[in-house]
C-alpha cells in the first residue's frame, strides 16, 4: 500500500540529501506529479536549516517563469514541513552533455544557445522580481550549475533547486564567511565575500565554456587549487578547442567571465539578447526536442565526432533520422535522474548539525524554536 501523506499519495523516492528526501507523489488538487520535498523530522528543531526550507518555499510563490520549475503548495503537516514542486520530466544538462561526450560527439552550438538563452530568459525574470511592495528581491540562485538544469520532454529548459538562492529579505541570515554553491561555478567576487546577479551569470559563462568545449575550465584534484583557478588562470576562448566556435560566441562567453564583475554582463535580459543576435534564429521547440530524443536513442560507442551536428543539420533540413530503440529512451535518463538528489545540501546540513550538537545553552534553542514558530504562523496566514 502506498503512502499517503496528507493529499499527497507517495509513489517512488527521487532522492535525499543532508536535510530532506523527495518523492515523486500525486495530489487530487493537483492535476500534474509532483515532487514533494520533505524535511527530515530531527532537522525541524535546527532554526538555520528550518529557515532555509522556508525560504525557499516563500521565494517560490515570486518565481513564476516557464523556464523555472514552480512550487505548488507549502507547509507543515504531522510536524514535517514540506514543499510540493512541479515534477519536471527530462534529463539534467550534465546527463546530456555527459551522453553526447560518450557516444554523440560534442553538442552543436546552436544546441547549446538555445539552452543558454532559455537559461538567461529564467534568469532575467529571477534577478528582477519584486515582493507585493514593488521592492526588488535581489534574487541570486548561486547554484548554477549543469546539475540544476533539466532539459525537459516538451523542449523548455528549467532551473532548479532554488534552495542555495539569496535574497534581501532572507528569514535566516547564512552564516557569515560560508560560500553556497559548486566551487568550479563560483564566481572570483563571491569568494571575497561580494555577491549579486552577476555572480549567476559568470556561472553560466563556465556552463557555456564547458558545453561548448567538452572540458572543465577551473577543475583541479584539491579545492584550493580550485579556487586559485578561478581567481587567477587565464581562461582561452571556446573556439581553442571548438573551431566550430564562432567569434561572437567567443565575445559572448568571456565577458560573462570577465573576473571583474563591472566589465561583465550587467543583466541576464542583455547576455539574451547577445546570444539571440549570435544564433541568428533559434530551434524550434520540436527541433530542439528532435534532436535530444535522438541523443538518447543512441547507444553505441562513438564512432564520428560530428555525428550530433549531422543529427541536427538532418533535423533542420526536415528530413528523418535513424534512431536506436524507442524515442521514449529518454525515459531511462530520467530513471538515473530520479536516483540522484534534488534535495543535496549534506556539507551545510552536516556543519549546521555539528555546530548545534556543540551547543551549550538551552535558552538559546528555545529562542530558536519560538522564532521558528513565529514565522511559520506568519507564512501560513
Amino acid at each position: 500500500m502506498r503512502e499517503r501523506f496528507g493529499s499527497y499519495e507517495i509513489y517512488e523516492k527521487l532522492g535525499a540529501g543532508g536535510l530532506a528526501a523527495v518523492h515523486l507523489a500525486k495530489s487530487r488538487a493537483i492535476s500534474n506529479p509532483v515532487a514533494l520535498k520533505r524535511l527530515f523530522p530531527h532537522i525541524a528543531s535546527v532554526r538555520e536549516l528550518v529557515g532555509a526550507f522556508i525560504d525557499e518555499a516563500r521565494l517560490a510563490k515570486y518565481l513564476r517563469h516557464p523556464g523555472i520549475a514552480r512550487v505548488y503548495e507549502f507547509g507543515k503537516l504531522r510536524g514535517i514541513y514540506f514543499i510540493a514542486f512541479e515534477f519536471v520530466p527530462g534529463p539534467s544538462l550534465l546527463q546530456l552533455h555527459e551522453h553526447c561526450r560518450e557516444y554523440v560527439g560534442p553538442m552543436p552550438t546552436m544546441v547549446i544557445l538555445e539552452i543558454a538563452y532559455q537559461l538567461c530568459d529564467a534568469l532575467e525574470h529571477a534577478h528582477n522580481c519584486k515582493n507585493e511592495l514593488g521592492l526588488p528581491l535581489g534574487i541570486v540562485h548561486r547554484d548554477i550549475s549543469p546539475q540544476n538544469v533539466i532539459v525537459s520532454t516538451t523542449g523548455q529548459v528549467k532551473l532548479i533547486d532554488f534552495g542555495l538562492a539569496k535574497t534581501k529579505q532572507q528569514t535566516v541570515q547564512s552564516q557569515a564567511g560560508m560560500i553556497k554553491g559548486k566551487l568550479n561555478y563560483v564566481a572570483p567576487e563571491y569568494l571575497d565575500g561580494k555577491l549579486d546577479a552577476r555572480c549567476d551569470l559568470w556561472a553560466l559563462g563556465v556552463v557555456m565554456w564547458e558545453l561548448l568545449t567538452g572540458k572543465r575550465l577551473f577543475d583541479a584534484p584539491e579545492q584550493g587549487k580550485i579556487l586559485d583557478n578561478v581567481r587567477s588562470m587565464p581562461i582561452p576562448p571556446p573556439s581553442k578547442w571548438n573551431r566550430e566556435v564562432p567569434p561572437e560566441v567567443d565575445h559572448i562567453v568571456l565577458k560573462a567571465l570577465e573576473r571583474d564583475p563591472r566589465n561583465r554582463w550587467l543583466r541576464a535580459g542583455e547576455m539574451r539578447d547577445a546570444i539571440g543576435q549570435a544564433a541568428a534564429g533559434r530551434l524550434t521547440q520540436k527541433q530542439f526536442v528532435s534532436w535530444v530524443e535522438w541523443v538518447f536513442t543512441q547507444k553505441e560507442p562513438l564512432r564520428r565526432e560530428d555525428s550530433g551536428m549531422s543529427a541536427l543539420h538532418e533535423i533542420l533540413e526536415s528530413r528523418d533520422v535513424k534512431v536506436v530503440g524507442e524515442l521514449t529512451a529518454i525515459s531511462e535518463a530520467m530513471e538515473v535522474r530520479r536516483r540522484e538528489s534534488v534535495a543535496l545540501m549534506p556539507p551545510l546540513g552536516a556543519a549546521m548539525l555539528e555546530r548545534r550538537s556543540r551547543a551549550r545553552f538551552v535558552w538559546l534553542a528555545l529562542a530558536a524554536v519560538l522564532l521558528v514558530a513565529a514565522i511559520i504562523a506568519m507564512q501560513l496566514r
